[in-house]
Formats: structure tokens, C-alpha cells, sequence
């Protein structure tokens, strides 16, 4: 027993000897092997050409052989402060700082004896990078050896060709400085996943691939300087693209992809002015469904309209715009990508409230003569063709401040509109516009325009249905000292052709018991106003004026100011129609006259043959 005992504690002896040998040999192995590792890291680091520029510095690094990763703290890659050589092209620098960085499936060995790093997975927790660019074209890396590289660097390598399955970027931060261009952003919570990635250099050419990209930035607040925007700031910003391939050459950028989705939230934007204030709830693309959907978008002022007409010498409208949404469909991204063409077949507008303001007291600027809608189209440098515009559920309100000094408003609502063929390509068809809305929410109005891309000239036609007169004297009173305190209007129907100089066409005005309150001390000036009516003409109370007289369609010209545009004539012929309705002019007169006859003398027929 004795014997037996004396065995067995001999036996635990060299147990435990043997567990206290391993582990001192493991513990010795491991801190050896971190020392190692982290020299080979260092090495693999210092080979490279980055290094005459960048330092990298890391802290507790940590080896799992059965994984075959490796993980370090507190990594630091920054400029040196002197380098080791100088390449003149380098005009941009960055620092990176992140909590831990992960190196999964590592080729240990292969890192140890060779000092080459070759693994196939990235990850980088909590980084923070500074931008510090100088350039237009920024270039942070050497990216070959100067012919006055000292003989001690000659065996650095630039980095030719490599080949990543993984790499990942979470929660990180960017601040970027850029004074090339004036710029400068801060970017919070960056989180970046590329899969398969393909680094080649060639000669000549860089190619870069990725067979899956997710690019997200939770907010981005940024300042730029000599731009159209002074601010810009937005959440959520998201980016996936799918078999990504970029091929660069000195002048030659070129990239293909098989799908792509954006989105974007809170957009908000200052105009460099600091007047104008650009908001958009929503922004989603699908390179796939050909779409692109936005929300809640709005382009208002900042400042009253009155204060922004101060800043301008000659006539300039303030518009002002709140959508609530637009949809393009079956857009041609790839040929805006690879021929810079806008090709659309439709789109969706949604809910509009927009204003116009301008003020017809200032002049017009010098040599002002603005083309037509067809040969502004056709001026627009990038080629463009969008088959179809719809906007349903717009509201306009149109308000002016009237040569007299005084405020013009006019309320357009309910309005859809159709615009087709908005193209300057080769066409044989015209560009056309069809509206249907309200006038001050009481008369149902429609319009057709269609507009000729070959010459300055445009057609149009329409009408409004019956309606109460009196509720047109809000758009009335604040153009005319006038009220209206009876009537109805039965029908408006009018057409016509605008040329380059002149326009004319035929206008049916029906109305019956009209009754107009005139409060004009001046009445001689009531022909100059927008109607041109006259207080001391006699109106008629009706067209027709009785059963026994013919209706009065009056035909119209109108002589262009060349200042002014395809609207202005628009609406001059219209008024002009209606002005010839009630005070016609020695034409009108003639051919009412001879209507008349006619209509007496086929009444009298009428009559005889009631007596046979």
C-alpha cells in the first residue's frame, strides 16, 4: 500500500511539473510570439514605400492560432514628422486613430518568417480619420520609388496587387479639410463593408473591384466656401453597390457596376448667399427599378420677398417651392453615367405649393429678350429627353408689385399639369403643356400649349366653365379699382397662334347680368389697366346682350415686348380677348354688324315660312 502510495504521488509530481513546464513554454511562446508578430507587423509595415511618409504605431497585440487572427489596440497611422523621403507629388495627408483593429485569417507563419501580411479580413472599430487636403486631385500614398532613393530604401516596394476578402469599417469618424476646394465636413458614425476586393496597378492603369459595397454615414455637417452652397448637413446616408469595378488612367476615370441603391434623410442646405434655405425629408435610388424618389423637398427664402427684391437692380422673380413628393421612372442611368445624357420616360410631382414674386417697378435688364419655352429647351448644353411631366394637387400663387406701386395677387389651385416631349434632340413633334386648375378656387379652367422647337413660336387654346363672376373679385380688386357685385359667366373659349413679335386669335366670352361697381376718381386711367375697360363706356350687361342678337366672338393682336416672355404674351392675349369682348374695336365692330344682318335676315326668313 505504502508502495503504491509513494507512485502515485511521483506520478502527480511529473503531472504537474510537466502542466507548470507547458505553460511556462506557452507563456513563453506567446510573449515571444506577440514580440514576433508585432516586429513582423512592423517590418511588413516599414518594407513599404507608405512608411517614408506615414508611421504606424499599435498597442497589445493578441494572436489566436486557432483562427488565425490577430487583433491590436489603439492603432495610430500619421504623417511622420520628418520623412524619410521626400515625393513631390504628395500633396495630402491623413491620421488615423481606432479602438481595436481585427486581422482575421492571417497567414501566421507566412508573417513571421517573410514579414508579408496575408489575410483575408479587415476590421477597424471606432476609427477616426482627419482629412488634410491641399489639392484638387488628392494624393496621400508614394505610389513609386524617386530616383534619388537612398540605398538603404532601395527594396521598398509600392504596393502592386493585393487581394482582400473583408474589410470593415464600424462607428468610425471623418473630419475633412479641404483647401483646394474650401471645403470642409465632419462625418460621424461611418460604417463601411467591402467583400472581394482587387487592388491591381499596371502600367498606365489602376484597377480597383469590389464585389459588394455598403457605405453608410449617420450625420454630415459641412462648410463650403466660394459655391453655390455655403452649408450642407443630412443623416442616414446610404450607399450599396453591387460587382463595382473602377479602371483609372491618368485622364480616364471608368466604372461598371451591376446594381446600386442611395438613400438619404434630413437633407438641409444654405445657399452661399445665406438667402435661400433647401430642405428634402427623403432621397431614394434604385438603379435596378430605373427610379428615383423624393420627399418633402422645399426651396424658400430666407428673407422676405420685399427684402430680396432690394438686392437686384432690374426685374427678377423669387420663387419659392414646397413639394411633397416626386417620382422619376424608368430613368437611363447608364446613359447619364457613361454619355452624360438625361433620358426619363416620366415624371411624378405630387402635392406643390409654389410661389412667384417680382416687381414691375424696376426696369428690365439691358439687352433682356428671353426665347420662347421651345428654344430655351433646345439651348440646354447636356442632352436631354424626358417623355413625360405630370404634377397633380399644385397650388400657385402669382403676386406682383403693379407699375402704380400697388400689389397685384392672383391664386391658381387645383391645378394637374402635363408637359410632354421635353427634349432637345432631334424631334418632329413639339413640346407640349395641358393644365387643368381653378382661378382663385372658383373657375374651372383648362389650357393647351404646344410649343414648335424649330421656330420661336408657340400655339395655344382652352376655355373655363361657368361660374359666379362676384368671386373673382379678389383677383379683380387687387388689379383694378373695381367691384364686381353681379354676374355669370357662361362660357370662355378662346385659341390662338403667338409668333415672334405679334399674336392673334378668336375669343368667346359668354355672360349674362353683369354689374360692375367702378370707384375710380381718374376714369380716363381705367383704359391702361389690366382689363382695359373704360368707367365711362357703357358695358353690356350680357353676350349676347338678348336673344335677338348675336353672340359676340371677337377676334384679337396682340404686338410682343420683346422683353418679355411666352407667359406675358400668353396672358396679354387672353385679357386682350376679353377686352375686345366688351369694348370691341372698329374690326369687331364690323364683323358684329354684319352678323347681326345676317341674323335678321335669317329670323325674317324664319318668320315667312312660320306664316306659310
Amino acid at each position: 500500500m505504502a508502495s503504491k502510495r509513494s507512485r502515485k504521488k511521483i506520478i502527480l509530481r511529473i503531472a504537474i511539473i510537466t502542466f507548470l513546464v507547458i505553460v511556462a513554454v506557452v507563456v513563453f511562446v506567446t510573449i515571444n510570439l506577440n514580440r514576433l508578430l508585432t516586429n513582423a507587423l512592423h517590418n511588413g509595415f516599414d518594407s513599404n514605400l507608405i512608411s517614408d511618409v506615414y508611421e504606424l504605431k499599435f498597442e497589445h497585440l493578441e494572436v489566436n492560432f486557432l483562427t488565425g487572427s490577430l487583433q491590436v489596440k489603439n492603432v495610430e497611422m500619421f504623417p511622420r514628422e520628418r520623412p524619410v523621403q521626400h515625393y513631390s507629388y504628395i500633396n495630402s495627408t491623413f491620421r488615423l486613430e481606432a479602438r481595436k483593429m481585427h486581422l482575421k485569417n492571417v497567414d501566421i507563419i507566412k508573417l513571421l518568417r517573410t514579414n508579408k501580411l496575408d489575410l483575408k479580413q479587415i476590421e477597424l472599430i471606432e476609427p477616426g480619420i482627419d482629412f488634410t487636403i491641399e489639392d484638387k486631385i488628392p494624393v496621400f500614398f508614394p505610389f513609386k520609388q524617386s530616383s534619388a532613393q537612398p540605398k538603404d530604401t532601395a527594396s521598398k516596394k509600392s504596393i502592386e496587387s493585393y487581394f482582400l476578402e473583408e474589410f470593415k469599417m464600424k462607428d468610425a469618424y471623418f473630419h475633412v479639410s479641404n483647401s483646394a476646394k474650401q471645403r470642409e465636413f465632419n462625418i460621424q458614425r461611418i460604417n463601411i463593408s467591402l467583400k472581394d476586393i482587387l487592388v491591381d496597378h499596371q502600367p498606365g492603369k489602376d484597377v480597383v473591384s469590389y464585389k459588394h459595397f455598403d457605405f453608410y454615414v449617420g450625420e454630415m455637417a459641412g462648410t463650403m466656401q466660394n459655391k453655390g452652397i455655403e452649408r450642407i448637413q443630412f443623416k442616414d446616408f446610404k450607399v450599396n453597390i453591387d460587382s463595382l469595378r473602377l479602371e483609372e488612367t491618368p485622364d480616364t476615370v471608368m466604372y461598371h457596376f451591376t446594381d446600386l441603391k442611395s438613400s438619404i434623410s434630413n437633407l438641409d442646405m444654405q445657399t452661399a448667399d445665406s438667402l435661400f434655405h433647401i430642405t428634402m425629408q427623403c432621397f431614394d435610388l434604385s438603379y435596378k427599378d430605373k427610379s428615383i424618389e423624393l420627399e418633402n423637398m422645399t426651396f424658400k427664402p430666407n428673407v422676405s420677398d420685399q427684402a430680396l427684391q432690394k438686392r437686384y437692380t432690374y426685374r427678377k422673380e423669387n420663387f419659392a417651392a414646397d413639394i411633397r413628393s416626386v417620382r422619376m421612372q424608368n430613368v437611363d442611368f447608364d446613359s447619364l453615367i457613361y454619355a452624360r445624357k438625361i433620358l426619363i420616360d416620366e415624371i411624378l410631382l405630387n402635392d406643390v405649393e409654389a410661389s412667384i414674386f417680382k416687381d414691375l417697378t424696376k426696369p428690365f435688364p439691358p439687352g433682356h429678350h428671353p426665347d420662347y419655352l421651345g428654344q430655351q429647351i433646345k439651348a440646354i448644353s447636356m442632352p436631354i429627353n424626358i417623355k413625360r411631366v405630370k404634377a397633380t394637387k399644385v397650388n400657385l400663387v402669382n403676386t406682383e408689385v403693379k407699375p402704380d406701386g400697388g400689389l397685384g395677387r392672383a391664386n391658381i389651385n387645383r391645378v394637374t399639369l402635363v408637359v410632354e416631349n421635353i427634349t432637345n434632340q432631334p424631334t418632329d413633334k413639339g413640346l407640349t403643356i395641358k393644365a387643368d386648375a381653378y382661378v382663385e378656387n372658383a373657375a374651372h379652367a383648362n389650357l393647351q400649349l404646344n410649343f414648335s422647337y424649330r421656330e420661336p413660336q408657340f400655339s395655344f387654346q382652352g376655355g373655363v366653365d361657368k361660374f359666379d363672376f362676384v368671386k373673382l373679385n379678389a383677383l379683380t380688386n387687387s388689379y383694378a379699382p373695381a367691384r364686381i357685385t353681379k354676374g355669370e359667366v357662361d362660357e370662355i373659349t378662346f385659341s390662338g397662334n403667338v409668333f415672334n413679335t405679334y399674336s392673334q386669335g378668336t375669343m368667346k366670352f359668354l355672360y349674362h347680368d353683369l354689374v360692375i361697381d367702378f370707384e375710380l376718381e381718374d376714369k380716363a386711367k381705367w383704359k391702361s389697366t389690366i382689363l382695359g375697360f373704360a368707367a365711362n363706356t357703357y358695358l353690356n350687361a350680357g353676350n349676347p346682350v338678348s336673344e335677338d342678337l348675336p353672340v359676340r366672338v371677337v377676334q384679337f393682336r396682340v404686338e410682343r415686348d420683346p422683353r418679355k416672355g411666352y407667359l406675358a404674351m400668353l396672358v396679354k392675349s387672353i385679357l386682350t380677348g376679353i377686352k375686345e369682348t366688351f369694348i370691341m374695336n372698329k374690326e369687331n365692330k364690323q364683323a358684329y354688324k354684319e352678323a347681326k344682318s345676317d341674323m335678321k335676315k335669317t329670323s325674317k326668313e324664319k318668320r315667312k315660312q312660320d306664316k306659310n
